[in-house]
């Protein structure tokens, strides 16, 4: 999300405008009015209104001003209105926009000054609120009166509307029962549109320091750190916002912010492998196979493998996978990030859906891997989602790819229990767009995964 910056100190005729306006009321200084001012965007943030004139005097040359203002009374963003119109006795259609989009959840005002001219001065506001990005099947949410206005957040990550998500929604935002893990270097559990999307291990009692449900971990109620070892990505040290990221883009709910996941209803399992510098050594591969056998004794039905390795790996983590494929479980993996006609591993291995990345004009990204084992590609160039803390950030790579094939998969779950992990995978690939050379291709495999098509084959009402 991008905020305004100090562009209003030069701005000073602007501000001398809004000054008059606030020391001369509409009503007494022009019979010329502001009518039903509406906010059709907000990305970029803009307005739209009409003016009526007198019926005495037109106004040739309008120039004005639109501030927006926090509930506090600070001034967020302020830009110009181009110059307009007004015949005599009619209307005139405005619209204006920022430079910036503005998409904060909360309430605010929005103000209209206005020259007529020969100074003549018109203002309006309308008081409105911004309601989290609506997701079809969930409950109306407000954050004030009811009848003030309301216009809901527009999702800041453009690859949900390239795979047809907000589709998919009418039908399903995912269930809880159906469990992603996501083996990457941690996740903020703390954020709170994080919060209400993590697995809880039901047969464990929160810091008792017992194990209760006997599994070898202790104290594991939303996964485990196989990096430090303990029951939290938030103990010990450091995450990389890789796996904040990666998650937030299978299931963050929606709130504060314009981040919302492909399946938001979905459950998270945080588990931990990379290191703070979001790496991991040869001598990990053991760490590695343990924590994918965690995702698999624990419940997981997809697992989401953002990480890819130079080398091969040893046999007995390639049998790790196998057995987690033999369980029913779908692993999601990526074609790396090193622009090669060679898909790394282990989404080079027959048990992994290695996914390439695409750019918003739908060509493969620069640095996407290819080869004739990808599987699908998805958004994976300029992806908005969270960093840890809780803020927005825009990253690309193969990695952020991934977790949108994984959450399709895990809406595909929630529509249609009954589906095993292969008849979901061939939904996708009978449903995906294709791209490229005709059927599936090194680039794009069997193409870009269409969460609504794959929806609606998979039984979806």
């Amino acid at each position: 999300m991008r905020a305004p910056s100090a562009i209003h100190a030069t701005m000073i005729g602007l501000a001398l405008l809004g000054a008059l306006a606030t020391a001369f009321p509409a009503q007494a200084q022009s019979a010329a009015r502001v009518l039903a001012i509406e906010i059709p965007s907000l990305a970029p943030f803009s307005v739209s209104f009409e003016v009526e004139a007198s019926a005495a005097t037109a106004s040739p040359d309008v120039r004005g001003t639109v501030t927006l203002s926090d509930p506090s009374g600070r001034e967020v963003d302020q830009f110009l209105i181009d110059p307009f119109s007004v015949p005599a006795g009619g209307r005139a259609h405005v619209d204006a926009a920022s430079r910036w989009e503005f998409q904060l959840a909360g309430t605010y005002l929005v103000r209209i000054a206005l020259d007529m001219g020969a100074g003549s001065l018109v203002s309006a506001s309308l008081r409105f609120q911004i309601l989290p990005v609506k997701l079809p099947l969930a409950p109306e949410t407000t954050l004030s009166a009811t009848d003030v206005y309301s216009v809901y957040q527009q999702p800041s990550n453009w690859g949900l509307e390239s795979i047809n998500a907000p589709n998919a929604w009418t039908l399903s935002h995912g269930d809880p029962s159906v469990v992603v893990a996501v083996i990457d270097s941690g996740i903020d559990i703390s954020i709170p549109q994080l919060v209400a999307s993590l697995w809880t291990n039901a047969d464990e009692v929160p810091d008792n320091g017992i194990d209760d449900d006997r599994n070898g971990y202790i104290d594991d109620i939303h996964g485990w750190d196989f990096r430090d070892d303990d029951s939290s990505s938030l103990i010990g040290s450091p995450i990389h916002r890789h796996g904040t990221f990666v998650a937030s883009i299978i299931a963050a709910q929606p709130g504060r912010y314009p981040i919302v996941g492909v399946a938001p209803g979905a459950r998270l399992m945080d588990v931990r492998f990379l290191d703070s510098q979001n790496q991991f050594a040869s001598a990990d591969w053991s760490m590695f196979e343990r924590a994918v056998n965690y995702a698999v004794d624990n419940g997981a039905d997809i697992i989401n493998l953002s990480i890819f390795a130079t080398g091969r790996p040893p046999s007995s983590f390639e049998r790790a996978l196998d057995r987690a494929r033999s369980r029913g479980i779908a692993i999601v993996g990526i074609s790396g990030n090193l622009g090669k006609s060679e898909v790394m591993y282990p989404g080079r291995y027959d048990s992994v859906l290695a996914v390439s990345a695409i750019t918003p004009s739908g060509l493969l990204a620069a640095f996407s891997n290819r080869g004739p084992e990808v599987a699908f590609c998805a958004p994976g160039a300029d992806i908005t989602s969270f960093a840890p803390g809780g803020r927005p950030f825009t990253d690309s790579g193969t990695s952020f790819a991934a977790p949108h094939v994984t959450g399709v998969l895990a809406l595909l779950l929630s529509v249609n229990p009954m589906l095993t992990a292969d008849e979901a995978i061939r939904i996708l690939a009978d449903t995906a767009v294709d791209l490229g050379s005709r059927g599936r291709d090194n680039l794009y495999g069997y193409g870009l995964i269409d969460a609504w098509a794959a929806l609606v084959a998979a039984g979806g009402r």
